[in-house]
């Protein structure tokens, strides 16, 4: 998967920049969004590391896939795509890893129907977890980055890197 900041920088070992991010125990956190586009589903996933008082650093990553109609697979894809690189990254973390779940617990949403389970996948990995309406690292970055950053010529740009 290739790996960009915010800025459009390539970022060519997402372990080494976590690891450079994160020294001093830096809390590290991951969160993965979705977004349906015609016939494929866009997940875009997002490590930032904080330092207090002073912001942090940012990466992320897009992956496409067919179309997902089920939202619960599509939310378990996303979780699963947060802890499996909090599972690549956690040996190069030295602090705290926490995944955000991009679901709401209030009953109102489609979501709270699975944020038992997807809270479950997390916390059964080992790492903390947020859920809505903390969960900033997918419902505010990965989702600014899914929908603003939805250009086509921004993925063509990622799909080029990867061929």
């Amino acid at each position: 998967m290739p790996w960009s900041t915010i800025s459009g920088v390539d970022v060519p070992s997402i372990e080494q920049y976590v690891a450079e991010a994160a020294k001093g125990g830096r809390v590290v956190h991951i969160g993965t969004d979705s977004l349906q586009c015609g016939k494929e589903t866009q997940f875009v996933t997002v490590v930032a590391v904080l330092t207090p008082h002073s912001g942090g650093r940012a990466a992320y990553s897009r992956v496409i896939v067919p179309r997902m109609t089920s939202l619960r697979e599509r939310l378990l894809k996303e979780v699963w795509y947060s802890v499996e690189l909090g599972l690549q990254l956690s040996k190069f973390v030295d602090g705290e890893l926490t995944v955000h779940v991009d679901a709401n617990p209030k009953e109102r949403y489609m979501s709270s129907k699975y944020v038992q389970e997807l809270v479950g996948l997390v916390l059964g990995q080992g790492f903390k977890v947020l859920i809505k309406p903390d969960s900033w690292a997918a419902t505010h970055a990965a989702d600014h980055i899914v929908r603003t950053l939805n250009t086509r010529a921004a993925i063509a740009r990622e799909r080029a890197a990867v061929a």
